[in-house]
């Protein structure tokens, strides 16, 4: 049977870094870095790499894995160890229940704003279009309101010129898709 118990940040914190001793640094970053490692392996398995897991890659700079030997990092390594730690399992998106809850969260919403396909339908609109090259010109608030009103249309036409190699702002992109929203209202 599957360990349904979570680590929560306070399983591991220390208080003020500044006034704890190190060894007790040393003793939560070593437990918090083994949880955490593990909640970094069970998202890779189960694909999901964004969220806090983009985070965490971010916060480690180069590393795959949080210092688990903490024998040999200094004071102010173990307090930033601590902090990105901390960040990291504190996020909602930690786990793989965790991912599966916010994304199911942002259906039901997505439906209660209007959209009507299933949800498998909506994930692929979301994966198509939270992508970085269509977040260069939109911000995600733009994306989700063209998503579940099914207005997509626009970001596709100005992601194919993109492509093409037309010169677009962010600023054109976005006076585009208004215009046509503003249009559809008017309709």
């Amino acid at each position: 049977m599957a360990n349904l118990w979570v680590a929560t940040w306070s399983n591991y914190d220390v208080g003020s870094t500044m006034t704890a001793a190190t060894e007790d640094l040393r003793s939560a970053v070593r437990r918090a870095a083994k949880a955490a490692n593990q909640r970094l392996l069970r998202l890779e398995r189960a694909g999901f790499t964004g969220q806090a897991y983009k985070m965490a890659m971010k916060d480690l700079r180069g590393r795959r894995r949080y210092y688990e030997n903490t024998a040999k990092l200094t004071t102010a390594q173990l307090r930033h160890e601590y902090a990105i730690l901390r960040d990291f399992i504190s996020a909602k998106t930690s786990t793989v229940q965790g991912v599966n809850t916010v994304n199911y969260n942002r259906y039901v919403t997505a439906v209660e704003k209007g959209y009507d396909g299933t949800e498998e339908e909506f994930y692929d609109l979301v994966d198509k279009y939270f992508a970085d090259e269509v977040e260069e010109l939109y911000s995600s608030d733009i994306i989700y309101a063209a998503v579940t009103e099914g207005n997509t249309d626009v970001i596709d036409r100005v992601i194919a010129r993109y492509r093409a190699g037309e010169r677009v702002t962010k600023g054109q992109s976005l006076l585009e898709y208004l215009r046509a929203a503003k249009t559809r209202k008017g309709s």
